[in-house]
């Protein structure tokens, strides 16, 4: 199996080469034939065919420094898009700078557009393509991954599906409460899906090392804690040194940059889907059309939390709603009806909520006032869910690490899972998200929302 995913690595070298050089010859046709403005000088096709076969080895060059050979394959089309826009950019601004350098002729600066265009676009037709011809010979029974599973209840119950939804690349081989070593020998893959005591761990560690399996487990709250770790020492002694997040600095800048920007497209762009939805409201049911509540911010700050009112009001709780009655209301069902599990409280047929509170909610349009939170400066479009005062009070040390970075719009327990992932789950992607947190992580995060909004994946 191992050997089947090199050789395809591999061959994605001479196709990228392939696609580049077709994207140079496209151009080249598209400057000469489509012509916008006469063409004072065209360099002769013999030539360029030459300069095209150097640029290609270029731009293999550029794709391998940026990580687009990694043995592991990419699992999104859109990530792998985007990273070869990022190889083409950086490719044609190295040209660029030789050409310069070299002080070599370059007959169209139009043509530095079409290739920048059409890069991106005949390196995904190729990798495609592979893709396609590799799943083919998958479908055949070549090359696919055998995978065990050790894990229990609803984590099982995920990483089944999930393996499941790999077919062709993937077949689950079995699905067991504790390793099995005659089973796991048979496997190219384990995931653990629960917390192996040390001894066991290093146990599973060595045995997949002998026999060549990899191994991927999910790690406790501990075990995020890792992305910003740096090693130095100290009289010969090592020293590990924990920074708390990687928003810091710059980082925090470009963030705010980013939200500002979003936030701005945003409330121009849904405005009239705003002004519809309150409308709506207004029309639906008594009350404010806004529903305003005293939020958890970064490092525990208190913020005015909107969102667009989607419960009747006299059910509402807070101040200037329902009062105590609605607290007392909201205390009943979730001690009756509450199907979602630590201090979380999700209701699918909730009672309280409006005829068009159910469907601002089931699409997520009661969320849209938050992008003036965002814009002012209390949220971001991205992060850990906001958290009612009572909630924090009930967190542990563990939990309150969410509270080092602003609450977000969506976050990965939106764009992962929606109103299905439990309470636990909510910590761990909150976790990974801190610890890991880059501005592409963001883009990825808010069109995986889109994804899941529109796919209604777990939304009540």
């Amino acid at each position: 199996m191992k050997r089947f995913s090199q050789i395809f690595t591999l061959l994605a070298l001479p196709t990228d080469f392939v696609a580049v050089w077709v994207s140079f010859l496209v151009a080249y046709w598209l400057r000469v034939n489509w012509q916008f403005k006469e063409v004072i000088f065209v360099q002769p096709f013999d030539d360029f065919i030459v300069f095209a076969l150097w640029a290609g080895l270029l731009w293999v060059l550029t794709l391998a420094c940026l990580g687009l050979y990694s043995f592991k394959g990419f699992k999104n089309t859109l990530g792998l898009a985007a990273r070869f826009m990022v190889a083409s950019s950086v490719a044609l601004a190295l040209l660029i700078i030789v050409l310069f350098l070299t002080k070599t002729t370059f007959f169209s600066r139009l043509i530095v557009i079409y290739l920048w265009i059409l890069t991106p676009i005949c390196l995904l037709i190729g990798r495609s393509l592979l893709s396609f011809i590799r799943q083919w010979f998958q479908y055949s029974g070549a090359g696919v991954e055998k995978v065990v599973i050790v894990a229990k209840d609803r984590v099982a119950t995920i990483l089944r599906s999930h393996v499941e939804g790999m077919r062709p690349s993937q077949a689950l081989l079995a699905v067991l409460a504790s390793p099995d070593w005659n089973i796991l020998k048979q496997a190219d893959r384990v995931i653990v899906g629960y917390e192996l005591d040390r001894d066991a761990m290093l146990q599973l560690i060595r045995f997949c090392e002998d026999n060549g399996i990899a191994l991927q487990y999910i790690p406790s709250l501990t075990g995020l804690y890792t992305s910003q770790m740096t090693i130095d020492t100290i009289s010969g002694y090592p020293i590990i040194e924990l920074s708390p997040t990687p928003l810091a600095g710059w980082g925090r800048i470009a963030k705010r940059t980013f939200d500002i920007v979003v936030s701005t497209i945003g409330i121009i762009v849904l405005s009239p889907v705003m002004l519809a939805v309150a409308t709506a409201i207004k029309l639906n049911s008594k009350g404010p059309i806004i529903f305003a509540q005293p939020r958890v911010g970064r490092r525990g700050e208190l913020f005015t939390f909107y969102k667009f009112r989607s419960m009747y009001t006299e059910m509402s709780t807070g101040e200037g709603y329902g009062g105590k009655q609605a607290e007392a209301l909201r205390a009943k069902l979730a001690a009756e009806l509450n199907e979602a599990s630590g201090l979380l409280f999700k209701i699918k047929d909730d009672p309280r909520v409006t005829r068009v509170g159910k469907f601002i909610r089931r699409t997520s349009l009661d969320e849209l006032p938050q992008l003036f939170n965002v814009f002012i400066g209390n949220m971001s479009a991205v992060g850990p869910r906001p958290a009612l005062p009572s909630e924090v009070a009930q967190y542990d040390d563990a939990t309150k690490r969410r509270l080092l970075i602003k609450p977000g719009v969506t976050g990965l327990w939106q764009a992962s899972g929606r109103s299905d992932a439990s309470f636990e789950d909510y910590v761990k992607l909150d976790t990974f998200y801190i610890e890991h947190w880059s501005l592409w992580l963001d883009i990825k995060i808010i069109l995986l929302t889109f994804k899941a909004v529109f796919s209604r994946k777990g939304s009540y």
